[in-house]
């Protein structure tokens, strides 16, 4: 009999998180204003299913707002335009990238980049597995064993077969579009071939999948958040790099990634990472995804370095 491993201090980060988001509407974030470190290994064995690049949406404009006059000892933010500037010259110009975070306690929020066309590459596996507890929760009913072991596998190891297996069992394209549509995500399209690896989105519509695992207002009931999150704080040691570069030195993140080469963008990458890191101890929403990159390696120092950027929005 598999078991579901919910460690006690992941329930009590998840506990934290619902208490600090439970009264946020599930809607894009509003828009504010406000560097990395380079894995020295080979890109992990497990990939998402490679094909061309859909043809992607034009970027969107940085802009700022602020929700709350900062204090004399509030540290130096960076300006919208300056988020901007400093992704551009990161992760380049145009459709290269797609950012948005949110700060649970402050409300801050920034965005910036494209506002769809991003490939998800593995990162889609976060959606295959709140798309599958939600159906269960409808159904009444738990993950059965064989579930929990792909469920595992697919987030901790990001298994493709398990991946797989799981958006089979929910119905595919028709199963994740449901789930979409309660979440109110805009930016996002699945692959019609159903290779999910290849669909699109936008850093805001990741953002409110992440969302989901932390309101008291999801469509996530806590059970569900608390699995998930476990899932999400045990990835493989090689497999916890992007936004978690960002988090406070010791805090425990809570975040997937994804990485995949595509035959069409002349074998350049798509690298992405989202999840819920602490900065300056306080929990944040992050998603940075990234394609047109040269290799694995410099996709990862750059999305890292985006994320440490993009905390100074905060």
């Amino acid at each position: 009999m598999h078991t579901r491993r919910l460690r006690a201090a992941v329930a009590a980060v998840a506990a934290l998180l619902a208490a600090g988001c439970a009264g946020a509407a599930g809607s894009h974030p509003a828009e504010t204003s406000s560097a990395g470190a380079t894995p020295t290994s080979t890109p992990p064995t497990s990939t998402a299913p490679t094909s061309s690049a859909p043809t992607s949406a034009p970027p969107t404009t940085s802009t700022a707002s602020r929700t709350a006059p900062p204090s004399s000892t509030a540290p130096v933010r960076i300006s919208a335009g300056q988020l901007a500037a400093g992704l551009s010259g990161i992760l380049g110009t145009g459709n290269s990238y797609s950012v948005a975070a949110l700060d649970l306690t402050t409300g801050r929020s920034a965005r910036a980049g494209a506002g769809g066309g991003m490939v998800l590459a593995s990162l889609v596996k976060l959606d295959i597995l709140e798309t599958l507890l939600y159906q269960r929760q409808l159904g009444g009913r738990s993950l059965s064993d064989g579930e929990e072991d792909d469920a595992e596998a697919m987030i901790d190891n990001s298994d493709n077969a398990a991946g797989d297996r799981l958006f089979e069992a929910e119905g595919e394209n028709s199963g994740l579009a449901a789930y979409h549509a309660l979440l109110g995500l805009h930016d996002t399209v699945l692959d019609p071939d159903g290779q999910w690896g290849l669909s699109t989105t936008s850093a805001a519509d990741q953002l409110l999948l992440v969302r989901a695992l932390v309101s008291a207002g999801s469509p996530l009931n806590a059970a569900s958040r608390k699995y998930a999150l476990d899932l999400l704080g045990d990835v493989e040691a090689d497999q916890r790099w992007g936004v978690s570069a960002a988090a406070d030195k010791g805090s425990t993140t809570h975040a997937k990634n994804g990485w995949l080469n595509i035959d069409r963008d002349n074998g350049l990458w798509a690298v992405t990472s989202a999840g819920v890191v602490r900065v300056g101890g306080h929990p944040v929403l992050m998603v940075v995804l990234s394609q047109h990159q040269p290799d694995f390696d410099t996709a990862v120092d750059r999305v890292e370095r985006a994320a440490k950027l993009l905390a100074t929005a905060l």
